[in-house]
């Protein structure tokens, strides 16, 4: 089951993007309309919300493509990435309780179970 963990945060991101494709379809047509050179800056505050919310999903798949990488790499993810994921999780959780960071702290839940020695450990280099 910790195999897949990083997969999960992408298929998160998947998600988060579809989500902000359908809540944000007004916002990114309007980028694109202006040209989208420099089209997310006040008063234009749907579009900005638009930008961080897809750059957000963009970065939460990034996150889990590393965390797939290092832990099919290591077979361990560090503690500082699982515990970084869970606290932004639950501050997300905090500030906006009707999103999506719920689903994020399971994910990090079980990221900081994988034991962090491993006997089959591979140093990766270049």
């Amino acid at each position: 089951m910790t195999k897949k963990l990083g997969l999960s945060l992408m298929a998160i991101a998947v998600l988060h993007q579809l989500v902000g494709l359908f809540f944000y379809s007004n916002a990114i047509q309007d980028i694109i309309q202006a040209g989208f050179f420099n089209s997310i800056v006040p008063p234009y505050w749907e579009r900005d919300a638009a930008f961080w919310f897809f750059m957000f999903g963009i970065t939460l798949f990034l996150m889990g493509w590393i965390a797939q990488w290092i832990h099919q790499h290591t077979e361990t993810i560090p503690r500082f990435f699982s515990g970084g994921l869970l606290i932004l999780s639950i501050v997300g959780v905090l500030m906006m309780p009707a999103s999506g960071f719920w689903l994020a702290i399971p994910v990090a839940v079980l990221m900081l179970r994988i034991p962090q020695e491993s006997q089959h450990r591979v140093i990766v280099t270049s």
